[in-house]
This record gives C-alpha cells, sequence and structure tokens, in this order.
C-alpha cells in the first residue's frame, strides 16, 4: 500500500480534477444567458391576451428553446409565431440544429402545451416570439381579473425584464387596479398602460394580478370567487403581507373593517347625492355608461369636420379617448398633409421591431418666422398672466419653430433636446389645452362647464346641449368602427373614410401604436401611389411625436392633459412570493 501522503496526495489531484470538470460543465450551462426580455400583453375585448416576447439572447448550447405552457385552466395557446420564422407543423425534437433553425413548432405534452422553435447560429440572438391566450381575463363575482404567470424563460434568468399591460381601450387608475408577485421591481401605471420593471435578474415567477371593474371585457369564463378573496388568495405567503402576529393584525383587520364601514356608508351618501345632483343638473353621464349604451353601434364617416381638433380635447379626454401628445400628432399629419412640413422616415434597425430615424422640415422657414415672430417662451408667458389669445394649434408650430434651425430641420436629437430642457414651458401649454378645449366647445354651443356643490364641496360637471350630445354619441360609435375595421378597407380613394382619415382620427383616439403594428404588414395598393404617401407620412409624424415625448419625460414634463406621465393604480415596488391561484408559469429554456 502507498504511503498515506501518496493517498492524501491522489485525493487532492482528483478533487481538483473534478472541481475543474464541474467548472468548466457549469460554465458551459451559463453561457445561455438572456440579456433583455420584454413581454407585452395586450388584452383584447373578448378577454383574451396577445403576448409579445421581445428577447435579446446569447447562446452557446442547445439546438432548440422553448416555453412550457401549463396550468392553462380553460385558457388555450392559438397563433403561435416567431417574426422572422417558418412553422413546422410535425416538430422533431430529435432533429438537427441546422434542420431547425428558421423554423418555430408546438407539442402537446401531459400538462398542456410547448412552444419550441430554433437556436440558428450560436452567439447573440433576438428573438420576436408571439401567441394568445384565450380567456385571459375572467368573470368573478363583483368584477373582473386576470390573474397569470408569465414566466416562460426561468431556465435562463433574464438579465433585465420589463412587463407591460395594456388593454383594448386605456388602462386608467379608475378602472384598474394591479399588483405583481415574483420579483422586487417597479409596477407603475405608465400612460395608459402597467409597466412592471425588475430591479435586477428575474429567474422565477412573474405572476400579474389585474383588476377591473364588471362588464369591461366580454369575457366567457367565470370564476367563483370575489374581487377581495382573489386578492387575498394572491397575496398570501408574499412580501405584501409577511406579518406574524395575529392578535396584532386582527385588531387592525378589525379597526380598518369599521373605518371601511363608515368611510362607506358616507361615501355612498355623498355619491347618491352627488349622483342626483349631477342628473337634476343636466350633467353628461360617465365615459362607461356612454360607452356601455352605444357598444353596438357604428359610425361610419368622419364625426367632425372641422380642423380644431385641439378644441375637442375635452370631450376627447371625457371619454378617454385622447390626449396631449395625440393632438401634437395629429397637427404634424395635418401640417405634413397640406405640405407645411416635410417628414422623411428611414428606417435604421429591426431590434425589437422596426426603428426610424425622422427628419422634418419646415418648408419657407423665413415667411413662417415672419409670421410667426412670438416664441413659444413668450406664447406660457402669455397663458400664465391670461392674456394669450391665439389658436392651441398656432402655439403648437410655435413651438416647432423653436425647435428648427435656420433651415427650417428639426432632427430627432433636436426636438428631444428641447423637450428635456422646455418640459416645464411645455407643461403649462399642455395644462391650458383643458381651457383652451372647454371655451370653444361652449363657443359652438355643445357643451357648458358648470359647478355644482352637494354637501358644500365644489364639483365640476359637464352639461352637453343636444348637439353636444349627438356629437359624442358620433365619437363613440366612430371609435367603433375604427376599432371593427381591418387597415386593408381603408385607401386614400376608399369612401366613406379614406386612408387619410383613418390614420388622423386614429391618432385622435389614442390609437398611434396600434395603427403602427397594422401599418407593419400593411401593402398599400399599387394602383393608388398615393396610399404610399400616407404611409410615409405616418411613420415620420409618429416618430417625431415619439422623440419630442421622451425629451419631455426626461425634463420631468408632467400633466393632467396627458397621457405619458399619468399614473395611478395600486404601483410601486412588488412582492416577492405569493401569486397562488395564477395560471400559466410553466417556465422555458434551450436544449
Amino acid at each position: 500500500m502507498p504511503p498515506m501522503s501518496n493517498w492524501i496526495k491522489a485525493l487532492v489531484v482528483l478533487s481538483m480534477a473534478v472541481a475543474i470538470n464541474l467548472g468548466f460543465t457549469l460554465t458551459a450551462v451559463a453561457e445561455n444567458k438572456m440579456s433583455d426580455l420584454h413581454i407585452e400583453v395586450e388584452l383584447q375585448e373578448d378577454g383574451s391576451g396577445v403576448v409579445t416576447e421581445h428577447r435579446q439572447m446569447n447562446l452557446d448550447e442547445g439546438t432548440e428553446l422553448f416555453i412550457k405552457m401549463e396550468n392553462l385552466e380553460g385558457s388555450e395557446v392559438i397563433h403561435f409565431s416567431v417574426n422572422g420564422f417558418t412553422e413546422e407543423p410535425d416538430w422533431d425534437v430529435d432533429a438537427s440544429q441546422e434542420e431547425k433553425a428558421g423554423k418555430y413548432g408546438m407539442l402537446p405534452t401531459d400538462e398542456g402545451v410547448e412552444l419550441i422553435w430554433g437556436i440558428g447560429e450560436y452567439g447573440e440572438n433576438s428573438y420576436t416570439v408571439t401567441y394568445t391566450l384565450s380567456n385571459l381575463v375572467r368573470n368573478l363575482e363583483d368584477g373582473q381579473a386576470m390573474l397569470w404567470n408569465f414566466d416562460t424563460f426561468s431556465d435562463i434568468p433574464a438579465q433585465n425584464l420589463t412587463v407591460e399591460i395594456s388593454g383594448f381601450q386605456p388602462f386608467t387608475q379608475d378602472i384598474v387596479d394591479f399588483w405583481g408577485f415574483g420579483f422586487e421591481g417597479d409596477m407603475q401605471l405608465v400612460g395608459d398602460r402597467i409597466v412592471w420593471e425588475s430591479d435586477g435578474e428575474a429567474d422565477g415567477d412573474v405572476i400579474a394580478l389585474t383588476q377591473f371593474p364588471s362588464d369591461l371585457f366580454q369575457a366567457d369564463l367565470t370564476e367563483d370567487m370575489t374581487l377581495s378573496e382573489q386578492q387575498e388568495e394572491a397575496m398570501d405567503g408574499s412580501t405584501y403581507n409577511t406579518s406574524d402576529n395575529s392578535t396584532v393584525n386582527f385588531i387592525i383587520a378589525s379597526i380598518f373593517v369599521i373605518l371601511c364601514l363608515i368611510i362607506g356608508i358616507g361615501t355612498y351618501l355623498l355619491v347618491s347625492k352627488t349622483n342626483k345632483a349631477k342628473r337634476e343638473a343636466g350633467a353628461m353621464k360617465s365615459m362607461y355608461k356612454l360607452v356601455s349604451e352605444n357598444k353596438d353601434m357604428t359610425y361610419q364617416t368622419i364625426p367632425y369636420t372641422g380642423e380644431d381638433y385641439a378644441g375637442l380635447s375635452a370631450l376627447l379626454k371625457h371619454l378617454q379617448l385622447g390626449y396631449f401628445e395625440d393632438i401634437f400628432q395629429a397637427y404634424l399629419l395635418k401640417w405634413s398633409l397640406n405640405e407645411k412640413v416635410s417628414i422623411e422616415a428611414e428606417e435604421e434597425s429591426k431590434f425589437f421591431g422596426k426603428k426610424y430615424r425622422t427628419s422634418l422640415t419646415i418648408n419657407d422657414i423665413e415667411k413662417e418666422l415672419k409670421k410667426h415672430p412670438t416664441t413659444f417662451g413668450e406664447i406660457t408667458d402669455q397663458i400664465e398672466n391670461e392674456m394669450y389669445d391665439g389658436t392651441y394649434e398656432s402655439g403648437l408650430w410655435t413651438m416647432l419653430l423653436d425647435v428648427a434651425d435656420t433651415n427650417g430641420m428639426v432632427t430627432d436629437d433636436a426636438i428631444q433636446e428641447w423637450g428635456k430642457k422646455y418640459a416645464d414651458e411645455v407643461t403649462i401649454f399642455a395644462d391650458y389645452l383643458q381651457d383652451y378645449s372647454e371655451a370653444y366647445l361652449e363657443r359652438q354651443g355643445w357643451f357648458s362647464f358648470e359647478e355644482i356643490k352637494p354637501f358644500g364641496i365644489k364639483q365640476p360637471i359637464i352639461v352637453p346641449s343636444e348637439e353636444g350630445e349627438q356629437l359624442t354619441q358620433r365619437l363613440i360609435q366612430f371609435n367603433n368602427y375604427l376599432t371593427q375595421s381591418d387597415m386593408d378597407a381603408f385607401t386614400n380613394y376608399s369612401r366613406p373614410l379614406s386612408l387619410k382619415d383613418m390614420m388622423l382620427w386614429s391618432v385622435l383616439f389614442g390609437k398611434s401604436e396600434k395603427v403602427s403594428k397594422k401599418l407593419e404588414g400593411f401593402v398599400p395598393d399599387n394602383d393608388h401611389q398615393e396610399d404610399w404617401i400616407y404611409y410615409h407620412y405616418w411613420y415620420g409624424a409618429y416618430h417625431t411625436r415619439t422623440s419630442w415625448s421622451t425629451g419631455l419625460i426626461s425634463g420631468g414634463f408632467h400633466s393632467s392633459t396627458s397621457a405619458t406621465t399619468a399614473s395611478g393604480g395600486s404601483g410601486g415596488t412588488t412582492g416577492v412570493g405569493g401569486g397562488a391561484g395564477a395560471g400559466g408559469g410553466g417556465g422555458g429554456g434551450a436544449r
């Protein structure tokens, strides 16, 4: 037998060999990485959800990527696709890497289904994966809700994760409450959507709970519980609810219930008397009631033939159809079409979808500067001193003149930098939009803006005339028509609505992003070459607006008329753990 020292040496060498081999193995496994994952969830009116995942990955092992769809509980996965890939109906997991490249498919499993696509070449890869989940929103006894785990990736953790949840109509703090479970991160209502961003790596549950009033969605499935019961079940075991002192909890809960009863009774009396006073004063109905009354009706011609789009803003805002940024983009389109400006949009990259660099030129800049010698800062000073008597369009045009260089050129970088520098002035101008619109609507004899004082508390109300009621109905029904119509139905020569009209009113109704996505696959009729012009105008105006908004946000812009900075709901830092009752969540990875 060798000396003991030799045995020790042999064990050391063997241990080092095992450690080195294990280290190599772990390194190889860890080579598959995901630097960024952006999940977009678009809830449809029927309660389904279109999910789009943008993945940025560095891959060094395996032949395919997969998503496990498990715990579907009444939901179904449909319309799965991978951008730029071809469907393979009979997926073969044993096929080679080369055979799987550029293809995607689905495989049924005992727990649900797997969504699979080929890795292609190793190294840096970006993938855009889209699928639809039916019955994502369910009916509860006293409302509607989505409780779903969007963990489709946990075998390959995401270094940065963003989840965006939007609806078929804009989310506001009045119609949605939301919570997140699974990782720490900021979850807020930003504009018309919920945005949830991780503080660091995410490698497990991505459970989102969103709750809504009854009848917002045309959902088919019903869960036998209330909103509060669902919320309590989801929060059990999470960092939202970690106290172990049951006695203290009981006392606090009891006091809370009593206070809620007192507040609830008082609120009921206050709301009842306020609503009665509103009815007696002839106040306009709530947005939800108006939409509900007109949900099955369409109006198929332009609902308003004027061009003072800013004048409609107060009404559009009441109907949650359009905001300050939408008014700006609408005028950009108008100026493009009447050739006051020329906009060029050049496709720059396709990472996370198409990206554009735009340049806008004000035609005959010297003439325009002579016609509009006042600066934008001077206009906002006049507004603060209640001395401004120009149109809102003129103020926006002056803003654009301020941004332009001596040749009339407005680049993305220039308008973004200007927005950051003058965010405070733009805030003043954006806030003025409400006053401007109310004055316009009153001058037309369509609405009056009054105050009532139930319980001695001032309550602003909108009182429509008969013409105002008819305009409101036309706007809602026209929005229904746009929502139901296919992009292919519109050309420059179509009637009653042209492609130009569809684009303009989609902007005014806050549908810019949805129209941009539809336009990705839209091919204008070659017989109508002018359609290509509108297609070009759209992206120029849309991406100019985007650069402008980005600059404003970075400068601290905030206005009640804005879709960009409005926030609310139950946002804040989200809770680890919890999320009981959620569907989905099978994870995913590479193999």
